[in-house]
């Protein structure tokens, strides 16, 4: 029994051309996909060379559920966002949760202690990060997580002003 294999593989780009196709027996190909991800690391490669190599006696039955996952997944995704009313509601949340994120962080006090040991109380951290150069994710990270920054800040969130 002879199988076709991509020289050039489909996920590298390779085409279905004649041209890239050669015939080898299933001994030959798992072992051109086994050289193939000693030498790259594609999964891919590992996939076909473990279920040619029957390896893995569920290759089959997994590489299905997965083309069929995917699929699936994809006709979902595809249904979901082809709907303009969908993509409507979807946009106007997202624009609501960044606009309540960039909110939360205006009208509080946070205490940042420098590398150096100096301490100052600030109202509104995104604010004070950009007129100091830093990054604002970084340091609202920073004080969710309750650890220093890599600069070596400690950030803490003081309290709301009202």
């Amino acid at each position: 029994m002879k199988h076709k294999h991509h020289i050039i593989p489909r996920y590298l780009g390779g085409t279905d051309d004649p041209s890239n196709l050669i015939e080898l027996t299933i001994e030959e190909h798992a072992n051109a996909h086994r050289i193939l991800y000693e030498q790259y690391g594609n999964w891919q490669d590992f996939a076909a060379w473990q279920g040619l190599s029957n390896l893995d006696a569920n290759f089959d039955a997994a590489k299905f559920a997965m083309i069929e996952g995917g699929r699936k997944g994809a006709i979902k995704a595809n249904q979901r966002w082809s709907d303009p009313t969908q993509r409507e509601r979807a946009s106007k949340k997202m624009k609501e949760v960044c606009a309540n994120r960039t909110k939360t962080w205006n009208g509080k006090l946070y205490e940042i202690m420098h590398p150096s040991g100096k301490t100052e109380i600030v109202e509104g951290l995104r604010q004070w990060c950009l007129q100091h150069g830093h990054n604002p994710n970084t340091f609202g990270n920073a004080c969710l997580r309750h650890k220093p920054t890599k600069e070596g800040f400690i950030i803490r969130h003081v309290s709301t002003i009202t």
